[in-house]
C-alpha cells in the first residue's frame, strides 16, 4: 500500500515540477496583443505589428484583434493594409453583431483619410464613431477638426460645444472651440473661450499668448499686454515671447512695463516664424 501510494505520489508531483496547462487559443492570442502593446509603447512598431499578426492569426474572426492588428500596420507605416484591416474588422462586427459598431476602427480610419487629405471620407468615419459613443468628447473633437477642414466651422463648433459638456474643465476642448470662433470671426466668443482656457490652466504660457493674440485682434491692446507680460514672467529666456510683448505694446503706442532690450535679441528661424504667426493672429480683422 506504502509503495502504491508513493508512486502515486511521485506521479502527481511530476518529479517535482508543476503540471503544465496549456494555453487556450484565446488567452495565447492575448498574451500577444499585450506583448505587441509593450512593444509599441517602446517604439518597437515592427516588433508589435508581428505580435498583432500573431494574436489575428490565433482568432481570425475577432473584430478587436483584426482593428489591433490594423493600428499596428497604420504605426508601422503601412496605411493600405491598415485601412484593409480596418475594413475587415467592421465587416466582422456587423457579422457577428449587426447593433453593435467598432467606433475605434472608424477613428483609425478617419486619421488614415486624415493623413491622405480626404476630409470627407473622414468626417464620414469620425461620424459613425460618435454616433456609436455619442458620450465621447475625443471622437467629437476629431470630428470637430475634420469639419473645420471642409470649412463647416459652425458644424465644428457644435461638436466642440457638446465635448465641452461632456467635459467641461478640460481646457483643451475650450482651446479648440476658441480657435474655430476665430476662423468664424467671432471674436468675441473666442475672447470668452480663450479667458475660460486660462482659468482651467494658468500655469500655460501658450494659452496665454493665444488670449493675448485674440485681444489685439479686437483691439483690447491693454488687456492684451497684461497676458502678454505674464507669458514673459514665465518664460523670461524666450525671445520670441518679449518679442511679442514689445510688440504688444507697440500696438498701444506704449514702452514696455517690463525690460525688452530688442536690439540684444536674436531671433532663429522658429522663433521668427513663432512672432509672425502670432502677429498674423492678432491682426485686426478688415
Amino acid at each position: 500500500m506504502a509503495s502504491e501510494y508513493n508512486k502515486q505520489r511521485s506521479g502527481n508531483q511530476n518529479n517535482g515540477k508543476p503540471e503544465e496547462v496549456p494555453l487556450t487559443p484565446e488567452e495565447l492570442s492575448e498574451l500577444h496583443l499585450q506583448e505587441g502593446n509593450l512593444k509599441g509603447d517602446d517604439g518597437d512598431f515592427i516588433g508589435a505589428l508581428s505580435e498583432y499578426k500573431k494574436a489575428a492569426r490565433l482568432q481570425p474572426e475577432s473584430p478587436q484583434h483584426l482593428s489591433r492588428l490594423a493600428e499596428g500596420y497604420a504605426a508601422a507605416d503601412q496605411p493600405y493594409k491598415a485601412i484593409e484591416y480596418y475594413q475587415r474588422a467592421l465587416h466582422a462586427r456587423r457579422e457577428q453583431d449587426g447593433d453593435q459598431d467598432l467606433p475605434e476602427a472608424h477613428i483609425g480610419l478617419g486619421d488614415l483619410c486624415v493623413s491622405f487629405a480626404y476630409s470627407a471620407a473622414a468626417v464620414r468615419s469620425y461620424e459613425r464613431a460618435v454616433r456609436s459613443r455619442p458620450r465621447h468628447p475625443f471622437y467629437r473633437w476629431k470630428l470637430a477638426v475634420a469639419l473645420a477642414a471642409l470649412g463647416l466651422y459652425e458644424k465644428a463648433a457644435q461638436q466642440l460645444n457638446a465635448a465641452i459638456d461632456l467635459s467641461p474643465d478640460d481646457a483643451f476642448y475650450h482651446f479648440q472651440l476658441a480657435d474655430v470662433y476665430l476662423l468664424m470671426f467671432r471674436d468675441s466668443d473666442a475672447i470668452t473661450e480663450f479667458q475660460r482656457v486660462v482659468e482651467l490652466a494658468p500655469r500655460d504660457d501658450y494659452y496665454r499668448l493665444r488670449l493675448g493674440a485674440a485681444l489685439l485682434r479686437a483691439e483690447r491692446a491693454e488687456e492684451a499686454i497684461s497676458h502678454f507680460e505674464r507669458a514673459v514672467e514665465m518664460q523670461p529666456e524666450n525671445p520670441s515671447y518679449r518679442t511679442l510683448l514689445r510688440y504688444a505694446y507697440s500696438r498701444n503706442d506704449q514702452e514696455p512695463a517690463i525690460a525688452v532690450d530688442i536690439e540684444a535679441l536674436e531671433l532663429g528661424p522658429y522663433d521668427a516664424d513663432f512672432v509672425k504667426r502670432f502677429q498674423k493672429l492678432s491682426q485686426p480683422v478688415a
